[in-house]
């Protein structure tokens, strides 16, 4: 931002430019954050400029349930001299909506610019943080309230989970990918819901119309193991309707994908896939979805896609 210092009939004598830095640390574990703000004197080159120096002091302030709880940056107004001197510091803010609450909260930022020996005619500066901070509480599987904030704004990075670590379970998200019409995580984007063991239920569990039958001689601790995730909003169908599928590890070190029930051959136009994959296997990937919404503060609705690497290396495809 400029500074312009005139006189007494409005000429302009010198100006001066400030540059301002903010960088926010956002936590989505908790329902407070803080913010470092920089701002730094560039002064002119010339050494007859009348704008030798700036007195600088800032505060910020935030809307509905948010409070401040570190204002100002610094204390009073800080005297920035000669090119690239700077001030910094850091502000808090705190923000824990109720229990299914949520806050869209908006940051807004307040300098104050004097310049010594002369009566400041526009000494306010004041702007808006172009996105908005969303804080939420919910209500963790244990029955602890859990709040944090993120930015909704931007989008989080892909969910990886290459094969070589996940096996089937990645397999058989791959194979819902790249093999299943819609290509959910892949081709378009999926939204996470909370009801997720509910709607489970209705893909692996009783309340399917075709139960999963495990076949523990095939696979070793065999479970039931969907796509897209039961946790999102284009999960939890009807498994009668998913493509059923066994990923199994070849000798060369491929995964060879078998249809698992010959009474409904796969036929590659089904909404979804249900693997036969090892439990350990299923609950390691599970964590980390977990952990994914949970970095990222993914609440209902919000979108995510999801990456399977070493797919086209490590399955046997167009066999």
């Amino acid at each position: 931002m400029e500074f312009t210092l005139r006189g007494e009939d409005n000429q302009v004598l010198g100006t001066a430019n400030l540059y301002v830095n903010t960088t926010a640390t956002l936590d989505p574990r908790k329902g407070t954050w803080s913010e470092r703000m920089k701002v730094e004197f560039d002064g002119s080159r010339d050494p007859n400029a009348a704008v030798k120096q700036l007195n600088v002091s800032a505060d910020v302030s935030c809307d509905l349930n948010c409070k401040t709880t570190q204002r100002s940056p610094w204390a009073g107004a800080k005297t920035l001299s000669n090119a690239n001197d700077l001030t910094e510091g850091t502000v808090a803010y705190s923000d824990v909506p109720a229990v299914g609450k949520k806050d869209f909260t908006e940051i807004k930022y307040h300098l104050y610019i004097t310049h010594t020996g002369s009566t400041p005619t526009k000494p306010n500066v004041e702007w808006t943080m172009p996105r908005y901070v969303r804080c939420n509480t919910h209500l963790t599987d244990t029955g602890n309230e859990s709040t944090g904030c993120a930015l909704p704004s931007i989008t989080p990075p892909d969910m990886e989970l290459p094969i070589s670590t996940y096996g089937g379970a990645a397999v058989t998200y791959g194979f819902g990918q790249h093999a299943l019409p819609d290509g959910w995580g892949y081709r378009k984007s999926m939204q996470r819901a909370l009801n997720g063991p509910e709607r489970r239920e209705y893909t692996c569990g009783s309340k399917s119309t075709v139960p999963f039958v495990r076949r523990p001689d095939i696979v070793p601790n065999d479970s039931c193991d969907e796509y897209p995730f039961a946790s999102t909003k284009q999960g939890g169908t009807d498994g009668a309707l998913c493509a059923e599928i066994t990923p199994l590890l070849e000798d060369d070190g491929k995964y060879q994908v078998y249809d698992s029930d010959p009474s409904r051959p796969v036929t590659g136009k089904e909404p979804c896939v249900r693997g036969h994959v090892p439990q350990d296997l299923n609950e390691l990937a599970g964590n980390v979805y977990s952990r994914h919404i949970q970095d990222w503060r993914l609440i209902e609705d919000d979108s995510f896609w999801v990456n399977i690497p070493d797919f086209f290396d490590k399955v046997k495809t167009g066999e």
